[in-house]
C-alpha cells in the first residue's frame, strides 16, 4: 500500500509563502495531478514530499509514517524530473541501473534484469546501449521514466516531465506514462501547468493558486462545476468566456439581456465556447462581430467581439461563418455560470439565480 497524507503544510521562502496550509490525501494507486500556473507552489509541494525541501509547518505522511527529518533517499518515492537528469557519459542501461546498484545495493544481474524488463514495457530496449546525446527528447524522457520505474518505489512523483516536448510527442507520452504507471500499480503525484496533461492523466486534480488549493475533484467535476472563476478559466481550450453583469436599480444588465436583481453587488457571467450556438432561437441571445475563424480540423474556433467584450465560439468545421460577419449567438441559462466577489466564487447558474423570464418551452436549444 502506497499513500500520501499531507496536513496543514506550510513553506516560506523569505517573505514569500509558497505553500499555505495544504491539506491533501493521495490514495493507494491513485493518479493525482497538481495543476496551477508558474509560481503557484506546485514544484515546492512535490519537493517537500520527496524530502528535497523541509516544510516550516505541517506534516507529510507516506504509508502512514511521518516523514519529518527523513532524508530523500530513505523515502519510498521516485522522481521524474522536468530535465531528464541523465548522466551524459553513461548508456541508457547504466543510467537506469546506477541507482539500483549504488543506492539500493542490488546485484548487477538483478539490476540489469529490472532495467531490461522496464525498457521492454516502454519499448526502448534498442536504446539501452546508447548515450543520451544519441537519443531524441522523447527517448531520453522514456529512459528517465524507466529509471524511476525500475526502482519499484510505491510512489512516483512527476515534475512537469513533458514540458519540453512537442505537442504530438506529449500526447503519445501521456498515454504511455499513464498505462505504465497504472500497470505497475504506482501511486502518482504529477505537477504541471498544462491543463491538457492534467485532464488526460488524472483521477483527481488539485488546482493550486498562490500556495493554496483552490479546488480538488475529478476532471469532470472541475470542468463542469468549477468552484471559482479562476478554476473555470484555467481549465478548457479555449478558455471560458467571461461577461460583466452591470447592476442597475432594476437588476443586472448583461450582453445576454436584463436579469432580476439579487443581493450580490458584483457579478460576472461565464460560458464555455462549446455551449454557445449560432442561432436566433435560444433562451438567451446576443449579437457580435466575427474577427477571426480558426480551423482545428474537426472544429472551428470563432473569435468574436461585442463592444469591449472579446470571446470565442467552438462550432463544427462545416459552419459557414467568416471574418466581418455579424452573427447572433444563443445559449441556455443552465449553461451560464455566475461568479461573485473579488475572488470570483461560483454561486450558481443564470437559471438558478437571476431568473430570466422564460417559458418552459424556451429552456432548451433547438
Amino acid at each position: 500500500m502506497s499513500t500520501i497524507e499531507i496536513s496543514a503544510l506550510r513553506k516560506n521562502f523569505d517573505n514569500v509563502r509558497a505553500l499555505d496550509d495544504i491539506d491533501l490525501d493521495v490514495a493507494d494507486g491513485e493518479s493525482l495531478v497538481v495543476l496551477g500556473p508558474s509560481g503557484s507552489g506546485k514544484s515546492t509541494l512535490l519537493r517537500v514530499i520527496a524530502g528535497l525541501e523541509h516544510p516550516d509547518a505541517g506534516q507529510v505522511r507516506i504509508n502512514g509514517a511521518d516523514q519529518h527529518g527523513l532524508p530523500a533517499h530513505r523515502r519510498d518515492v521516485a522522481i521524474v524530473f522536468q530535465h531528464f537528469a541523465l548522466y551524459p557519459h553513461l548508456s541508457a542501461l547504466r543510467n537506469i541501473t546506477l541507482g539500483l546498484r549504488h543506492g539500493l545495493k542490488l546485484p548487477a544481474a538483478e539490476a540489469d534484469a529490472r532495467a531490461r524488463d522496464v525498457a521492454a514495457r516502454l519499448e526502448i530496449t534498442e536504446l539501452l546501449h546508447r548515450q543520451p546525446r544519441q537519443m531524441s527528447g522523447g527517448q531520453r524522457q522514456r529512459v528517465a521514466l524507466a529509471r524511476v520505474l525500475a526502482r519499484q518505489a510505491g510512489i512516483v512523483l512527476l515534475d512537469e516531465p513533458m514540458s519540453g516536448l512537442d505537442a504530438q510527442l506529449r500526447q503519445a507520452l501521456r498515454v504511455e506514462i499513464s498505462e505504465v504507471l497504472r500497470a505497475a500499480g504506482s501511486t502518482t503525484l504529477h505537477v504541471t501547468h498544462d491543463q491538457l496533461d492534467a485532464m488526460a492523466m488524472a483521477d483527481r486534480i488539485a488546482v493550486l493558486r498562490d500556495g493554496r488549493i483552490e479546488q480538488l475533484g475529478t476532471p469532470d467535476e472541475l470542468y463542469h462545476h468549477p468552484a471559482t472563476q479562476f478554476v473555470a478559466t484555467f481549465l478548457g481550450t479555449p478558455a471560458m468566456n467571461l461577461f460583466p453583469a452591470t447592476r442597475g436599480t432594476d437588476g443586472y444588465h448583461t450582453p445576454f439581456g436584463h436579469f432580476a436583481p439579487t443581493s450580490h453587488d458584483r457579478l460576472t457571467l461565464g460560458i464555455r465556447p462549446e455551449n454557445l450556438q449560432l442561432t436566433t432561437d435560444a433562451p438567451l441571445t446576443t449579437e457580435a462581430t466575427v474577427t477571426l475563424v480558426e480551423s482545428t480540423g474537426d472544429s472551428r474556433i470563432v473569435h468574436l467581439q461585442r463592444t469591449d467584450n472579446r470571446f470565442t465560439l467552438r462550432c463544427s468545421n462545416n459552419t459557414a461563418v467568416h471574418a466581418g460577419d455579424t452573427v447572433t449567438l444563443g445559449c441556455r441559462p443552465t449553461d451560464v455560470l455566475v461568479f461573485t466577489g473579488s475572488e470570483g466564487r461560483t454561486i450558481g447558474t443564470v437559471r438558478q439565480l437571476l431568473q430570466p423570464n422564460l417559458t418552459p418551452s424556451q429552456e432548451t436549444l433547438p
